[in-house]
């Protein structure tokens, strides 16, 4: 009973005799025009505004001048666009102005069509933002040529007017549009000073800047002397790199939203920004803070970033344009951005990996360039696996390393197509190879002295190949003399002849061509021939002499060995000459032959190659501060030391230094307990 009662009551009420419609209206309607120009703070802000009316005419150059007006400062915006209302009388379209704020013909263009003719104003309350930057304003506009008039605004009165204006200048176009802003704010002259305001256009309109043909001049009458006098707004580049596939941001049953975005790099000393735009002009300044600064959103908030996002379907504040209402396509568009920050944080995630690892490899190359000298220096250090290659199983006796004897190996085969037999290379302890007569071409008539040329062509030796380009002058001589007899009895028995063996008639040098790096020795051999190609009778005797750097260490008889220089700067040529004289007086007879000599530096750049790069561990709480584990070298990135000085390139590739030179010291001289000594030895470096 009681509960049909009151539904009597609540529809009795609902009905409500005498209730009827109210259309809401203000008291004053200047009181809500005083609101929205007051609404408007920013100076900068107010004038872009204006600027951005002219971009939304078609203007295609736009000129602001900074004056003096009687004492004041003034300012000017002029552009050649269609001009405001242009199918309209011109004092009819100047009072359309004064009495429809609050509406703009713009309103009824669509988002599509908003965005395809870049026009952002649609609220008509652009104009009395000048309350914020001067106390007049005046606007003249003239269309195809005919009469200007003018619209005069004050600030804090209701009342304006608007009045015929003779031409100023004669070289007015037919249209134009000029708003003059006079008697400034003194407290706002700061801010908007050419060289300022220049860098908030650039900023603030950099969309429509970059999408239209405009040209945007400032131009400064007051500033005198050498000071600049015009200034040119440009949209400033971004200086990160850009981010590659991100164009577009789909918002369903919404625009689309246009990506710019650059990374900018950790090493850079700034911190980047997003902004956010519609229609090409700036409404946020972070995008990091779309949900408030006290909710700030990542990875926004890491500074890596830079560039613009382009939502046309935002609804803007009308007076500040800066901020909009969190409505449908809001919610919209922040759902897609979370893809869009998982899908960056991402990237930057790979992007660091890669940093890191190029930063180890440049890090790895600083320390062998700091190592080289040491490399060259103390050839008896092993910098882990790389004097074992040097080494390598099997090499030869008359080689330095495995490496060498390989490259020896390989000369002598390429020698071996020029008629030298690759097994009368060898050197070191044995004899060379006895000669073949069946093989071996007829050697000149006896008493015939062959020249060094011809000396040399009959050498049987093989060239052993290797690095070297650089040629070095240079000439020092060195000399060993010894006799040896005709036949050797560590040769192999000759073949019985019918005749007797004859004098010296030549020789043979073995090897004709040698290649080795500085300290190595090589062993040269010579054989005397007699006419037949045996070995001839009698003593001979034989001189040897350096023509160039080097020296010969040992000389018995036919079989020397040659020892190039401890040091070269640079590869250095030269040669080995042995002369064999046989009898005295006028039975006298002697020869010569020679060997061409290569010396190059050591090759340290295999050496420091063994340097490995550094891998980072973060150990926390362990006290080693680096460390060799299966051939790979870490170094605790969690230790106090390196965090002392990982913030400065240099400091920690010093410490990298020190920590190498710990593993060295270790690897080769290294003995129970030495480890944490020289720990200490780091940690006291550390801090020097």
């Amino acid at each position: 009973m009681a509960s049909s009662s009151r539904k009597a009551g609540s529809k009795k009420s609902s009905a409500g005799e005498g209730s009827r419609r109210v259309k809401l209206r203000p008291q004053d309607p200047f009181d809500l025009i005083r609101l929205l120009a007051r609404s408007q703070s920013d100076p900068r802000k107010a004038l872009a505004e204006l600027v951005q009316n002219s971009l939304d005419a078609g203007a295609r150059r736009i000129e602001i001048q900074w004056f003096n007006d009687r004492g004041r400062r003034a300012l000017s915006i002029w552009d050649d666009g269609a001009g405001v209302f242009p199918d309209l009388d011109r004092s009819e379209a100047l009072r359309r102005i004064a009495q429809t704020i609050g509406h703009s013909h713009k309103r009824d263009l669509t988002p599509s069509q908003r965005r395809e003719e870049l026009i952002l104003g649609k609220y008509g309350i652009g104009l009395i933002g000048f309350w914020s930057v001067g106390e007049v304003l005046e606007m003249r506009s003239r269309v195809g040529g005919e009469a200007t008039y003018v619209l005069r605004m004050q600030e804090e009165r209701e009342q304006g007017e608007v009045f015929a204006s003779r031409s100023r200048r004669l070289d007015e176009t037919d249209t134009f549009t000029e708003v003059t802003i006079r008697q400034l704010h003194e407290t706002v002259l700061n801010k908007i000073k050419p060289a300022r305001l220049q860098a908030f256009l650039a900023t603030e309109l950099r969309g429509q800047l970059l999408d239209r043909r405009a040209t945007v001049r400032i131009r400064d009458r007051i500033s005198r002397g050498r000071a600049r006098k015009e200034f040119l707004v440009q949209p400033q580049p971004y200086l990160g790199r850009p981010i590659e596939g991100l164009s577009e941001l789909e918002v369903p049953g919404y625009e689309s939203a246009r990506l710019e975005l650059y990374l900018i790099s950790p090493e850079e000393d700034r911190r980047g920004t997003v902004v956010l735009s519609c229609g090409g002009t700036v409404v946020l300044d972070d995008i990091a803070e779309i949900d408030g600064v006290d909710a700030l959103r990542k990875p926004w908030t890491s500074g890596r970033f830079e560039g613009v996002i382009d939502f046309p379907d935002l609804h803007v504040a009308p007076a500040s344009r800066r901020g909009f209402s969190y409505d449908e396509p809001v919610a919209a568009f922040l759902a897609q951005l979370s893809k869009l920050e998982s899908d960056l944080a991402l990237r930057v995630e790979s992007e660091s990996e890669r940093r890191a690892a190029l930063r180890n490899q440049q890090v790895a190359r600083q320390i062998r360039k700091a190592f080289a000298s040491v490399a060259e220096a103390l050839p008896d250090y092993d910098f882990f696996d790389v004097q074992a290659s040097l080494r390598g199983d099997g090499a030869g006796a008359g080689t330095a390393s495995g490496a060498g004897l390989a490259s020896w190996l390989d000369g002598a085969a390429e020698s071996a197509g020029e008629g030298d037999d690759p097994e009368g290379v060898g050197v070191g302890s044995n004899p060379p190879t006895p000669i073949d007569e069946s093989r071996e071409a007829r050697p000149p008539s006896v008493g015939e002295l062959p020249s060094t040329e011809e000396g040399a062509s009959e050498s049987a030796g093989a060239a052993r190949k290797s690095a070297g380009s650089t040629d070095l002058g240079g000439s020092s001589a060195g000399s060993a003399s010894g006799k040896s007899p005709a036949s050797s009895s560590g040769e192999a028995p000759e073949p019985q002849h019918l005749f007797p063996p004859g004098p010296l008639a030549s020789i043979k040098l073995r090897p004709a061509r040698i290649r080795l790096t500085a300290s190595e020795e090589r062993q040269l051999s010579v054989t005397a021939l007699d006419a037949d190609g045996r070995t001839p009778e009698g003593e001979i005797e034989y001189r040897w002499r350096v023509e160039g750097v080097g020296q010969l260490d040992a000389h018995e008889g036919s079989q020397v060995t040659f020892k190039a220089p401890d040091r070269l700067p640079e590869e250095t040529r030269g040669s080995i000459v042995v002369s064999a004289r046989t009898g005295e007086g006028a039975d006298a007879f002697g020869c010569e032959a020679q060997c061409s000599v290569t010396v190059t530096p050591p090759d340290i750049s295999a050496r420091i190659q063994g340097i490995p790069e550094p891998h980072p561990v973060a150990a926390p709480g362990e006290s080693w501060r680096s460390r060799f584990v299966g051939g790979r070298w870490e170094f605790n990135e969690s230790h106090r030391d390196f965090l002392a000085v990982s913030d400065v390139e240099a400091q920690r590739v010093r410490y990298l230094i020190h920590l190498f030179v710990k593993e060295v010291v270790l690897r080769n001289f290294g003995r129970p307990g030495d480890a944490e000594v020289l720990e200490r030895m780091v940690e006291v470096l550390t801090r020097l």
